[in-house]
């Protein structure tokens, strides 16, 4: 049996300072706001790349009642694909990432993992020839 279509459209990380979290996916990596929802129990900001404003979007989400938040070891990295992964890795450090591994060859792609402040893990990849 065949599955319905579907096309990827959003993730989303649970955040406790929204604006410490948008600046920093901003000034990292280049992410804008395209829209935002203020709700009574959540606040949530849809974010964008530049020329992929039709998704997938990643979403930051701040509750307004106390949530446990802590990233715990049930997701894997967000994954970003960079043209130079050696300026792209030091300006996320520049912006507040941690280093989990520096930028090393994994069968012609380069790889880097880094921590964002908020604790989520972030996977950047050079493909070959990129």
């Amino acid at each position: 049996m065949n599955a319905p279509r579907a096309q990827l459209s959003f993730f989303k990380l649970n955040v406790d300072d929204i604006e410490a979290a948008l600046d920093f996916w901003r000034d990292a990596f280049g992410f804008a706001v395209t829209g935002t929802f203020d709700e009574p129990v959540f606040l949530e900001h849809m974010l964008a790349l530049p020329g992929q404003e039709a998704g997938p979007s990643l979403m930051l989400v701040q509750r307004k009642t106390a949530r446990d938040n802590a990233v715990g070891p049930g997701h894997g990295p967000v994954g970003l694909i960079c043209h130079d992964i050696g300026a792209s890795y030091a300006h996320a450090l520049e912006c507040g990432a941690a280093s989990l591994l520096a930028p090393f060859d994994a069968g012609g792609a380069k790889v880097a993992m880094l921590k964002a402040p908020q604790g989520h893990e972030i996977e950047l990849v050079q493909l070959p020839g990129g």
